[in-house]
């Protein structure tokens, strides 16, 4: 009886820490990434209200560009209105831009979905003939889960070079 009980025990407390570990569904992943490709398509295609539909109201955007871009300044946006345009306002110098946003790595951090993604862009100026640039970096995103359908929290972009 005292092997029983034992064996109950283990068997209750392994089955409560796999419990509360917390995963995705493979459909879950699946839309997530799909969330930052669609950011990277609706910033390319300059659609705005695919933008917005990416993101909550009170989403916090965060920029923090290396020396090589912006002179290493670091930009803190806060609400959606707001994020979006500062979006259009950077988006009117370039004609055309290309997001390859790649290395989706998703994992829970405390309530929210933490993904982390690397980036390579590429923006051709308006005006100027085989004028662009190229920045490379990371991003960071939070989201949540709204109704049926992720929705990003907070957005943090990491510049690691440019050209």
């Amino acid at each position: 009886m005292k092997k029983f009980a034992l064996y109950l025990m283990l068997f209750l407390f392994s089955f409560n820490l796999l419990a509360s570990e917390r995963s995705l569904t493979t459909a879950d992943r699946l839309d997530i990434i799909d969330v930052i490709n669609n950011y990277g398509l609706a910033v390319d295609n300059k659609d705005y209200d695919l933008f917005r539909s990416l993101f909550f109201d009170d989403v916090e955007a965060r920029l923090v560009f290396d020396p090589s871009f912006f002179g290493g300044e670091e930009i803190i946006i806060n609400g959606l209105d707001k994020w979006v345009s500062y979006i259009k306002e950077s988006g009117a110098l370039f004609k055309t831009s290309q997001h390859l946003i790649a290395n989706s790595l998703i994992s829970y951090d405390g309530e929210l979905v933490k993904v982390r993604s690397n980036l390579n862009s590429r923006g051709y100026y308006k005006g100027e003939e085989g004028g662009s640039v190229s920045l490379w970096g990371y991003y960071e995103t939070y989201m949540l889960k709204d109704k049926d359908c992720w929705k990003i929290t907070k957005h943090t972009f990491f510049s690691l070079g440019a050209e």
